[in-house]
C-alpha cells in the first residue's frame, strides 16, 4: 500500500493536517514545539483509493538533546521509506533555516515531494512570503489551511494523481475483523514502549528513561505465528490530581483513555520493582468497568528477587476484582516472557468473544435451587447470553428489585465455575422481570 509521509520543521501544522486527512483526531495538536514524538500512522480513504499516511516529528538541523536526536532519526527513516512526501511549511511565519534544512534532506533522498503551504487563511501575508517559499525549489505545491479545511480536497486529488502517475498501488485494505485491538497501558515509565517495541521487533516508538516520552497512541498491525494483532502504545496514566487541566499531558491521558475505549484487550503493565500501586488498581478497574478484556503484565521482573508464584499471590491479593485475569511476567529489555504474554492475550480475546452453550445455561438454571439457596423468594425463569465483546447475560426473574449486589456476584461466580471461566474477560449481567 502507498506510503505518504508528512515532513517539516516543528509547529507548521503537520499533526493538524494529519488529523484532517485521516478524518479523526489521532495526533495531539498544540502550539508547543515538539508535541509529536513518535511516527503516527493512519489510513486515508479517498474515493476508490487508499493510502497510508505517516505523521513525523519536527526535524531539527542541529540538536544536542538525545530525545530530539532519536526523534529526528525516526523521522528521517520514515522519509526514506516513503513513496511520496508532503513537505509542510508555514505561510504565515515564512521560511527559516530549518525549512531549508528539511528541503535539503528531501532533495538528497530524491523523493517525490508535494509542497504543502499551510496556514493560508490571510492571503495578504501569504503573498509576502511566497517568493521565499518557492525558492525551496519544489514545483508541485498546494496552498491549504489544515485547521480550517481549506483546499484539503485539492491536496487529496494531488496526492492520488501523483501516486497513480508513479504506479504506486492505491487499493483499499480489506477490513479483517478477526484480529484483536490491544492497548498497552500503565503508569509512566513502566516499560510500555519497550514492550511494544519488543513485540514488534523494531524501535517503533521512542524509549527513554524520561517519564512521559510517549504522548500520542502509536499503533501497529503485526502478524505473529500466522495471527494478526493491532497493538497500541499509549501515554502513561497518572492520577488526575497530578495533571494540569488542558495541559499537553491532560490531552495525552485523555487520548490513552479513548484508546482503552476502542480496544478489545487491555494489557496493564506493572513495574515489578514498584509493585501494585493505587493507580494500577484504578487503571485495571477502568478497563474492566468499560467492558475490556484484561491481562496483567508484571514487567522488569528480571530486576526483582522473587518467585513468580509468590509475586502473583501478592498481585491477586491487591486486585481481587481481577481474579479471573491472567498474570504474566516479562522483561522487555531481555525479551523474556513475550510468548506467555501473547498466549494470555489470545486467551483473553477468545473469552471476550465467546458464546456460551445454551444447554449449559439451562443446566445451571435447573441446578440453581441447590447451588444458590440464598436467593430465597427470587425465582429465576431463564438465563441467556445476548452478546459478546464482552459477554453479557440476561437473567429473567420474578422480583428484579430483590437482586442485591451479593446475588449478582454469586451469579457471576456460578457462570465462571459452571459454564466457562471466561479468563481475562469481564462478564455483565442484566436482570429483567418476566412479562
Amino acid at each position: 500500500m502507498a506510503k505518504v509521509v508528512i515532513a517539516g520543521k516543528t509547529n507548521v501544522g503537520k499533526s493538524t493536517l494529519f488529523n484532517r486527512l485521516i478524518g479523526r483526531r489521532k495526533a495531539i495538536t498544540e502550539k508547543e514545539e515538539g508535541v509529536t514524538r513518535d511516527t503516527l500512522k493512519g489510513t486515508v480513504v479517498y474515493g476508490d483509493a487508499a493510502f497510508l499516511l505517516y505523521d513525523t516529528c519536527g526535524v531539527y538541523e542541529k540538536t544536542d538533546d538525545g530525545m530530539l536526536q532519536s526523534m529526528k532519526e525516526r523521522a528521517l527513516k520514515a522519509f526514506e521509506e516513503a513513496d511520496l512526501v508532503l513537505f509542510v511549511v508555514d505561510a504565515r511565519g515564512g521560511i527559516t533555516s530549518e525549512d531549508e534544512y528539511v528541503a535539503q534532506v528531501l532533495r538528497k533522498l530524491g523523493k517525490k515531494v508535494i509542497l504543502v503551504v499551510n496556514k493560508t487563511e490571510n492571503m495578504k501575508i501569504v503573498q509576502e512570503n511566497l517568493p521565499d517559499i518557492f525558492k525551496l525549489g519544489f514545483d508541485d505545491f498546494v496552498m491549504v489551511s489544515a485547521q480550517h479545511g481549506l483546499n484539503v480536497d485539492q491536496l487529496l486529488d494531488k496526492i492520488v494523481d501523483t501516486l497513480k502517475q508513479m504506479n504506486v498501488p492505491l487499493d483499499q485494505i480489506q477490513k479483517d475483523a478477526t484480529y484483536p485491538s490491544i492497548a498497552i497501558v500503565g503508569k509512566p515509565n513502566v516499560g510500555k514502549s519497550s514492550i511494544f517495541n519488543a513485540i514488534l521487533g523494531e524501535d517503533r516508538v521512542n524509549v527513554t528513561p524520561i517519564p512521559g516520552t510517549t504522548r500520542d497512541p502509536v499503533d501497529e498491525l503485526v502478524e505473529i505465528d500466522g495471527k494478526k494483532y493491532m497493538f497500541i502504545d499509549t501515554a502513561g496514566l497518572r492520577r488526575k490530581s497530578r495533571i494540569e487541566k488542558k495541559s499537553l499531558e491532560y490531552f495525552s491521558v485523555k487520548r490513552a483513555i479513548d484508546t482503552i475505549e476502542s480496544a478489545d484487550v487491555v494489557v496493564l503493565l506493572l513495574d515489578a520493582v514498584e509493585g501494585v500501586s493505587r493507580q494500577d488498581k484504578r487503571i485495571a478497574g477502568l478497563a474492566l468497568d468499560r467492558g475490556k478484556a484484561l491481562v496483567i503484565d508484571v514487567n522488569k521482573f528480571d530486576l526483582v528477587d522473587s518467585k513468580m508464584s509468590d509475586y502473583e499471590r501478592m498481585v491477586r491479593a491487591e486486585m481481587p476484582f481481577a481474579s479471573f485475569c491472567r498474570v504474566v511476567f516479562t522483561s522487555a529489555i531481555k525479551r523474556q516472557g513475550l510468548k506467555q504474554l501473547l498466549d494470555a492475550i489470545d486467551e483473553a480475546y477468545s473469552s471476550y468473544c465467546r458464546k456460551a452453550e445454551q444447554t449449559k445455561l439451562n443446566r445451571l438454571l435447573v441446578q440453581l435451587p441447590i447451588l444458590a439457596p440464598s436467593l430465597g423468594s427470587v425465582k429465576v425463569y431463564s438465563i441467556k447470553q445476548v452478546k459478546i465483546k464482552p459477554p453479557k447475560f440476561v437473567i429473567t426473574v420474578n422480583r428484579e428489585e430483590d437482586i442485591k449486589e451479593e446475588a449478582k456476584r454469586m451469579f457471576q461466580r456460578l457462570i465462571r465455575e459452571r459454564i466457562d471461566p471466561f479468563t481475562g474477560s469481564p462478564i455483565f449481567l442484566e436482570f429483567k422481570p418476566r412479562r
